[in-house]
């Protein structure tokens, strides 16, 4: 989409933020960990995308573009967190990443055992991917949540396709390291 109106950007844009704003979002919130910072960052990133229209050269795909945009800024929104002061600790009310991806089940819908299991394994998880890195975090929803490429997910966090692959065998092995007293614990 090189030399595009800029009407015609704005619209593409617009229709960008209706069919991939789940996943920028979900995006944003995998790398920041927070929903505040999360929307934050993919507004700032469309903000963005719309001021840069004609820097988008069609090289990539429109969606691919924004989602590079969405990484960056909300690598940009942590780095002036940390700089402005030290992290405030979650809103205990706030909906994780997975409810906001999923939509909210009633619980009566549920067994209770697996309801159980289900929320004590999501929160091992949860727990396990703070402790990955925001670029590590970036990786594995890209490959494992969004099942990009590793092309695609390298040209949207700006890294080589081996840099890739080493986060994500890095980001693979911590997980599994974090979660092994959870799932050994789970089998007894």
């Amino acid at each position: 989409m090189p030399a595009a109106s800029p009407g015609g950007i704005r619209e593409a844009l617009q229709a960008a933020l209706v069919d991939q704003g789940d996943r920028l979002y979900a995006l944003a919130l995998k790398t920041t960990r927070d929903p505040d910072l999360a929307a934050d960052a993919l507004q700032e990133a469309f903000a963005t995308a719309l001021r840069q229209a004609d820097q988008f050269r069609g090289e990539a795909s429109l969606g691919t573009w924004l989602h590079r945009i969405v990484f960056n800024k909300s690598i940009d929104l942590l780095r002036r967190q940390k700089r402005d002061a030290a992290r405030a600790s979650p809103d205990p009310g706030a909906e994780s990443w997975d409810e906001v991806r999923e939509g909210h089940a009633p619980a009566w819908a549920h067994p209770p055992d697996e309801l159980l299991l289900g929320a004590e394994t999501r929160d091992a998880l949860e727990r396990a991917l703070a402790e990955l890195t925001p670029l590590q975090r970036a990786v594995i929803e890209l490959r494992q949540v969004e099942g990009r490429s590793t092309a695609e997910t390298a040209e949207i966090l700006e890294q080589s396709e081996g840099a890739v692959r080493v986060q994500l065998h890095r980001a693979r092995l911590r997980l599994r390291a974090l979660l092994a007293p959870h799932l050994h614990g789970e089998r007894r």
